[in-house]
């Protein structure tokens, strides 16, 4: 199931998009997903707990509504950084263009970092630790199963 959703971007910022997608031959929509996943899975942000989701500043250039449609773990994806990060997804996305772009630009280069699957392996876990409700979220493999992978490799 798809999932619609509408942010706004900087025509600047849709404009670098729309090249770098391109030229990649991956979807607009595509390459906002796969950017984020590389930065938050690339790049430690610093995140304030107990803080408001903050978002763009307002009337700061010309802006473009941008529909995206998302698969169902995709959109989750999106949410849970929104919600981590404390950023609307239009502030992620600007955040990660004056950030990252050419660090994201340059592993998509790269032949071996081509992944048209870069969020596949995104899950959460919920538990209780004494007495405490936790939700911890695995953009990857969680670690116990990349443990079990190497210790397995190597026999």
């Amino acid at each position: 199931m798809n999932i619609e959703t509408t942010t706004c971007i900087s025509l600047k910022h849709l404009e670098l998009i729309k090249v770098y997608a391109e030229k990649n031959n991956m979807p607009v929509y595509s390459f906002i997903v796969n950017f984020i996943n590389f930065v938050v899975t690339h790049k430690e942000i610093q995140v304030k707990a107990c803080s408001r989701l903050s978002y763009r500043p307002r009337h700061s250039g010309e802006w473009k509504r941008l529909h995206i449609i998302l698969l169902e773990h995709e959109y989750e994806f999106v949410m849970d950084v929104r919600k981590v990060y404390k950023m609307s997804l239009a502030k992620v996305i600007a955040f990660c263009i004056d950030k990252y772009l050419i660090d994201f630009v340059n592993a998509l280069e790269k032949e071996e970092d081509i992944d048209n699957y870069r969020c596949c392996g995104y899950t959460f876990s919920v538990y209780l630790e004494e007495g405490i409700q936790c939700c911890q979220f695995y953009w990857g493999p969680p670690p116990e199963i990349l443990k079990e992978t190497h210790a397995t490799r190597q026999m």
